[in-house]
């Protein structure tokens, strides 16, 4: 391959990938280019993988969680240097429509979008160099900063339910890296009890290793009876649903307690819709929340928690490939035997 070129991972379309040779970018004034260390592959890749994206237009290039070392800068950086490991949120808000001035900056009317990480290089744009780029602290693995993106998502949907010390807690499609993640969260949040639900026994080891009070395979027993059991009867008082799945959006209605809070983080088809007893909310007085992605105060505080320590991430990369095998990557989480698996460019092929 020649000096001045290099390999990015390309959507064509669902199920189809394609590796391609191009130049490598130049940052403008206000970029920087970066040389990708860790890309991890995440649900919303296997997801457009599997059938699109409405933000995703191919054919372009894929993947959106990285971290790496800065090997250029443009004539207006001044933060940040050659050779500085760093890590990017692949978004940054306009801050200045209508929604950036409520301080709702994951609803922002012109999020900007940055993909290509499956690549060699990337160039991160000025708007995300300013406000969701930051300094890698020098014990984390580039992997693991790469985490900030999905934890960002995290800490926004924590801060919004605000779990209070004593309640119980369930959380529906736990073996994933954001249902881990919610895991560690609620644990932080002193929760009486953390209820972990997934399909995979191995994946619900991975949640118990991570301080899950308790377990439930909801290919054996039915989680809505079991959350109830495990709560005198009531249901949780807070359930958060990350699988992405009609059946799971239905389970965790159906598992909260009057009075309780139900978070839907996984996403589903656009257009999809479900029934819900209307009557069960208006008596139960059932509050309902959706979320969507996280702002850059959320980005620095889930920095600040892989720095600290309070979210391990390192049981979330199951283990690293080359960047020829981004879709070996991928199928092996939709298998369920990996969690997230790091795209390292440097490894050999084979």
């Amino acid at each position: 391959m020649a000096a001045d070129q290099m390999r990015v991972m390309m959507f064509l379309g669902p199920g189809q990938l394609e590796l391609r040779k191009v130049p490598i970018p130049q940052p403008r004034p206000d970029e920087i280019l970066l040389r990708v260390r860790a890309a991890t592959t995440c649900g919303t890749d296997l997801k457009t993988y599997l059938r699109g994206h409405p933000k995703v237009h191919p054919p372009t290039p894929f993947g959106h969680e990285c971290a790496g070392d800065v090997v250029a800068v443009g004539s207006e950086v001044t933060r940040f240097k050659p050779g500085m490991r760093v890590v990017r949120h692949n978004t940054a808000p306009c801050m200045s429509c209508f929604y950036c001035k409520q301080g709702q900056h994951n609803l922002c009317d012109d999020l900007l979008h940055s993909f290509g990480t499956y690549a060699d290089y990337l160039t991160i744009p000025g708007r995300i160099v300013r406000l969701n780029t930051f300094e890698i602290p020098p014990h984390l693995s580039y992997a693991e900063a790469a985490i900030l993106e999905p934890l960002m998502c995290v800490v926004h949907v924590q801060r919004l339910l605000q779990i209070q010390p004593g309640e119980h807690v369930a959380v529906i499609g736990a073996g994933g890296p954001i249902g881990l993640m919610h895991v560690q969260m609620s644990l932080r949040c002193a929760a009486a009890q953390v209820i972990a639900v997934d399909l995979s026994d191995g994946r619900l080891a991975v949640a118990k290793e991570l301080g899950a009070t308790v377990t439930v395979n909801s290919k054996q027993d039915d989680p809505v009876a079991a959350i109830r059991d495990l709560t005198a009867g009531r249901g949780a008082d807070v359930v958060i649903e990350t699988a992405g799945a009609q059946d799971a959006w239905l389970t965790a209605f159906q598992s909260v307690r009057k009075g309780g809070r139900v978070q839907w983080f996984g996403g589903l088809k656009p257009g999809t819709s479900i029934d819900l007893d209307c009557g069960r909310i208006h008596y139960g007085e059932i509050s309902m929340y959706g979320a969507y992605h996280g702002t850059p105060l959320d980005a620095l505080r889930a920095l600040d928690l892989l720095a600290s320590g309070v979210i391990d991430a390192k049981p979330l990369i199951s283990g690293e490939l080359p960047l020829e095998r981004v879709e070996e990557g991928l199928n092996l989480m939709r298998a369920g035997k990996a969690i997230k698996v790091a795209i390292n460019p440097e490894l050999p092929p084979g």
